[in-house]
């Protein structure tokens, strides 16, 4: 029989650094964070994150006063067109604009009040939006103070609650309109009428945003002193772990302090045999180990 070939088997061993004083030690090489921020300071990476937040309330601003902007600009003009079936005479209105004439509502209150409260519901989320714009603007400002708190939160309340006025606003003036336009009139909205649901979603999307920008925003920040307990674990995850408490601990130490001083002793104790006075000593002195 030919002889087989003898498989030689080689193990990869890296080198790795050697614990000084113990030569048998060899330390495990953790693998090493190679992303630019690992060795960024933690202020300046503060900071980045502070801008950051910054620039998502800058957005969520734009956001709210384009749509305060477009909603304020079409206020004013014809939201709805009437078409009189009998003789094809076309009016105009809006929610501060009356057609003035018999078929068309009037500036007089009359029930079931939707005009009214479309109006009120208007105004409302006109003053919320004006009040969240205030505080952005505040808060991009250069610091001459201490920001409001939950600054991202407030703003996304008021974004919502301003967004959900503008609903109940433009749902209340449709029923006007259906409430008007009978047999006698068929209705049309206009473009202006849709410009404040597109000031609506904006409303929404920006609430959203400072909402999700708030959620980050509670993290703590990266300069603070945080004290962490590390947690030992095995290697390869079995195998039972070592938990020593902090009066073990503390007890230990004055223990490994005593074996260290007697260990620097013992060289010194280990002297020749020679250089030691003989002491010899009478038998009489001994005791009698018989008696």
């Amino acid at each position: 029989m030919e002889r087989r070939d003898q498989l030689v088997l080689t193990f990869y061993s890296p080198e790795v650094p050697k614990l000084k004083g113990n030569r048998k030690y060899q330390r495990p090489t953790l693998p090493i964070n190679k992303h630019p921020s690992a060795s960024m300071p933690p202020q300046r990476r503060q900071q980045h994150v502070d801008q950051t937040h910054t620039y998502i309330r800058m957005l969520c601003g734009s956001l709210c006063g384009f749509s305060l902007l477009m909603l304020i600009c079409v206020s004013p003009l014809n939201w709805v067109q009437f078409l009189v079936i009998k003789d094809g005479l076309e009016l105009y209105a809006g929610l501060w604009i009356s057609c003035n004439h018999e078929l068309c509502w009037s500036h007089t209150p009359k029930p079931p009040y939707y005009l009214q409260y479309s109006r009120a519901f208007y105004l409302i989320s006109v003053l919320t939006m004006l009040i969240s714009l205030g505080w952005l603007l505040s808060a991009c400002l250069p610091r001459r103070g201490s920001i409001t708190t939950n600054l991202d939160l407030k703003v996304s309340v008021l974004s919502f609650i301003s967004a959900i006025c503008l609903l109940l606003c433009l749902i209340l003036f449709l029923a006007q309109v259906h409430g008007h336009a009978r047999d006698a009139m068929e209705s049309a909205l206009l473009w202006a009428y849709h410009i404040n649901w597109w000031s609506d979603f904006l409303y929404m999307f920006s609430g959203i945003i400072s909402f999700v920008n708030y959620i980050t925003f509670r993290s703590l920040p990266l300069d603070q002193n945080v004290t962490v307990i590390p947690t030992e674990r095995s290697r390869l995850g079995i195998g039972p772990v070592t938990t020593v408490s902090s009066a073990e601990d503390e007890g230990s130490r004055p223990e490994m302090e005593y074996a260290s001083d007697r260990e620097e002793n013992l060289p010194n104790a280990d002297l020749p045999d020679a250089d030691l006075p003989d002491a010899d000593l009478p038998n009489a002195d001994l005791p009698d180990a018989e008696m």
